[in-house]
């Protein structure tokens, strides 16, 4: 019981001393709280205006898959369409993945969007007009950037990689102007509703709703180009299968005829068999060429069947209210930091300074 009576004794006197010292410091305190209230005022005064413009639409899954391969004549006939696979949905998952690669905003940065004046201009020139200046970069870009220029060697050009696809070899301004455009926008994806959300944040209301459409509607033509890169490699397959055959039947048809010119006024049991299997090969010759040009048509029009559709659920507007600087909520964390740093040094700062003799001694 008594040492019970000790430890609260003990605790309250702790507290007791705590909160001793925080009064004898409170100078201290108010005067460090003033300062970052100062500090986080001239923040959220300064710091620049933005708007957020976005749109949010859902892609729409193509329905059903085009009918099955070509019917058994064509498989006794050599021809092989199971290995020619259909179109495949893009996961949304994967548009993010899509909106960030480097060939995409490459692509970005030559199209052209207006600003809240009316100017028209390419993503890149804007991007470097609004980067802002920096008076260290400027100053090591014309001193010590200088003369690294001199002695470093530009980017060498690739024609090809393994597969014959041509390499990406980026100057120092195309990164920096990738970095900048990276930051500008965001492509989220919900994943319980499926939505696709893109979103831009900018100083200029009509640019960021500009930038929206224009990264949107890239984005919708990347995900329909590699939609639908199966289907076309179906059809075109489809296509030369038909042609070869095609042609194959033709010959088969002029020598039928022919044998038949020949062999006019003969009717004897050899020229019955061999007219038969003449006439057994130009029918499944046939069935196959009519089969081939029944499922030419069939992937034409799957090629419109899989060109997947986008719904809009939130159209792309032009932001009247700003999104940044949060002023009030700057403000409050600015005092909340001060309050706290301020209290933290006053509670720990006898223990370091012990902490710094004994060091010094030893």
């Amino acid at each position: 019981m008594d040492s019970e009576n000790s430890n609260h004794t003990e605790d309250s006197i702790d507290l007791v001393d705590l909160l001793g010292k925080l009064w004898k410091n409170k100078k201290t305190i108010v005067l460090t709280t003033f300062v970052a209230i100062f500090l986080g005022l001239m923040v959220a005064i300064f710091s620049p205006v933005k708007y957020t413009a976005y749109t949010v639409f859902v892609p729409q899954a193509s329905e059903g898959q085009p009918s099955g391969g070509i019917s058994s004549l064509a498989s006794l006939a050599g021809i092989n369409l199971s290995s020619s696979s259909q179109g495949q949905e893009v996961s949304p998952m994967l548009y993010p993945n899509i909106a960030y690669n480097i060939p995409f905003k490459l692509k970005l940065l030559k199209q052209k969007v207006v600003d809240q004046s009316g100017n028209v201009a390419m993503v890149s020139s804007h991007l470097l007009n609004n980067k802002g200046f920096n008076p260290v970069k400027t100053l090591y870009k014309h001193t010590i950037g200088r003369v690294r220029s001199l002695f470093s060697t530009p980017p060498q050009s690739h024609n090809s990689g393994a597969e014959g696809q041509p390499l990406i070899s980026l100057s120092k301004e195309e990164h920096n102007l990738l970095k900048l455009l990276e930051g500008k926008y965001k492509v989220k994806i919900n994943e319980k509703d499926g939505n696709v959300l893109v979103e831009v944040v900018d100083k200029d209301p009509v640019l960021a709703a500009g930038l929206v459409q224009t990264v949107t509607s890239n984005l919708q033509s990347e995900i329909i180009q590699k939609r639908l890169e199966k289907v076309k490699t179906t059809l075109e397959f489809t296509e030369k299968q038909y042609k070869e055959k095609r042609e194959e039947f033709e010959q088969l048809q002029d020598e039928l005829a022919q044998f038949k010119d020949r062999n006019k006024n003969i009717s004897n049991s050899l020229f019955q068999n061999e007219l038969d299997r003449l006439q057994a090969q130009y029918s499944v010759a046939l069935n196959v060429v009519t089969e081939l040009a029944s499922q030419v048509a069939g992937a034409k029009l799957q090629v419109n069947k899989d060109t997947p559709i986008f719904m809009v659920i939130e159209p792309v507007t032009i932001p009247s209210e700003k999104s940044e600087p949060k002023r009030t909520m700057i403000l409050i964390i600015w005092t909340l930091l001060g309050l706290v740093l301020s209290v933290g040094w006053v509670l720990v700062k006898d223990t370091v300074f012990k902490i710094k003799e004994e060091i010094i001694k030893s």
